[in-house]
């Protein structure tokens, strides 16, 4: 007697099972283990950190236009006259710290058509009118809803001041003699952690999509008439392939900024080096006793001497550093639209020594892949080398993980169900 059943016998639901999309997929899997391996892996990191990761890309998305909505939720500091003697940035420094001498003005800088000066904590600015030299207002840079996202998204919740804050993720987390753990805090690590499942996910989900040559329509597929499952499962394929560039280039990046060994490993493997981890320091000349600072008009022009363009915003010197950081738009600008701090190269002046200069460019040489890491990879991460139109396209990829996260549970579900079904059925 056969050991197949005759398919007139069949209950409903194995008749199904047999014919349910695909079932040839999977009996070719179980023929592939290390295949079948990277399914698994594929399958329990979405649904076990799906949430966390859904949670961070959703609200990477929404940040993409916090410059865009700080703008047009604070349209008063915004206001700006036209003048044909406009005053400079130096000028509005001065105007803000005679106004109020109490402000710890940090930093100065230029955005849409105001003057900002700013506190070192980065979280409070002054807008000032070039035209006529009023002061438009003070502003919280990072509160509301907007900055609960930053900080959630950019921070994990170790940003001070930001909304949101939480204070025992900003504690360090047990470096176990590893290195780059030292100064590591929960928050990052968090961020740093789910930077890697975004790798491992794009990954993993070349492998298990790839349909082979000869089947390659099935790949990009979407079989709409064919029940829940298959519309779902085709949906799941075709987002994920299309958004794998979208996802690994945040993946790294956004691990790498929490980590820095993944940058390193990233640039070995294009075939770059290892970044000088002092490339953003500078120490300035001992300076004699009542020494005068040479002002920020005298560092900008120093600064815009050795490098050419349009000044972002400059940071003042401080006790713990007397100099000046000129933050300068280069020719290729992948931050010109980011709110307030749009420079790519920076240079720093001494601040009571104009000739002492050094300026620091990621593209000035560097091997190929530093310069692409430095200039469009990681730029690409925020999208700030487009305008708000174009970051669209951005948005548009950083919901795909929520719409991977519904159609994968959806089929999930589906394939337990059946299952489940399945051994119900068995005994009889």
């Amino acid at each position: 007697m056969s050991a197949e059943p005759d398919a007139t016998v069949l209950t409903r639901t194995q008749a199904a099972a047999r014919q349910r999309p695909g079932g040839r997929r999977r009996r070719w899997l179980r023929r592939r283990p290390a295949r079948r391996t990277m399914v698994l892996i594929h399958r329990w990191t979405s649904l076990v950190l799906g949430l966390l990761l859904v949670m961070e890309t959703t609200s990477g998305a929404l940040v993409l236009f916090h410059s865009e909505y700080f703008r047009a939720t604070h349209s008063t500091l915004y206001h700006h006259t036209a003048s044909a003697h406009p005053i400079s940035t130096e000028q509005a420094l001065g105007i803000v710290h005679k106004a109020h001498p109490e402000f710890p003005a940090a930093w100065v800088g230029a955005d849409h058509g105001i003057l900002a000066v700013g506190d070192p904590t980065y979280t409070q600015v002054y807008g000032v009118d070039p035209g006529n030299g009023h002061i438009n207002g003070v502003s919280h840079i990072v509160h509301g809803p907007m900055g609960f996202l930053v900080n959630l998204h950019d921070c994990g919740l170790t940003c001070q001041g930001y909304s949101g804050y939480v204070s025992w993720l900003n504690h360090p987390v047990p470096s176990l003699g590893i290195g780059w753990l030292k100064d590591v805090v929960w928050g990052s690590s968090f961020l740093g952690v789910l930077g890697m499942m975004m790798i491992l996910l794009a990954i993993t989900g070349i492998i298990t999509w790839w349909p082979g040559i000869r089947r390659m329509s099935h790949g990009v597929r979407v079989r709409t008439k064919r029940g829940r499952f298959a519309r779902d499962y085709d949906l799941h394929n075709l987002i994920g392939i299309v958004a794998v560039p979208f996802v690994l280039m945040w993946g790294v990046t956004g691990a790498a900024f929490e980590f820095p060994g993944v940058e390193k490993a990233w640039l070995a493997i294009t075939n770059g080096k290892a970044p000088d981890p002092n490339r953003y320091t500078f120490t300035a000349n001992p300076a004699p006793k009542k020494a005068p600072d040479i002002g920020l008009a005298e560092a900008t022009a120093a600064a815009q001497q050795r490098q050419p363009g349009r000044v972002g915003y400059v940071a003042l010197p401080q006790p713990a550093a007397d100099y000046y950081s000129v933050s300068i738009v280069g020719p290729h600008a992948p931050y010109r639209y980011r709110g307030f701090y749009s420079g790519d190269v920076t240079v720093y002046v001494d601040g009571h020594d104009a000739s002492h200069v050094s300026v620091v460019d990621s593209g000035r040489g560097e091997p190929v892949a530093n310069t692409f890491y430095a200039k469009f990879f990681e730029a690409s991460h925020f999208g700030w080398m487009v305008n708000g139109w174009w970051r669209i396209v951005w948005f548009i990829f950083g919901m795909a993980p929520l719409a991977l996260a519904v159609t994968g549970v959806s089929t999930w579900l589906f394939r337990r169900k059946t299952k489940r079904t399945r051994q119900k059925a068995q005994p009889a």
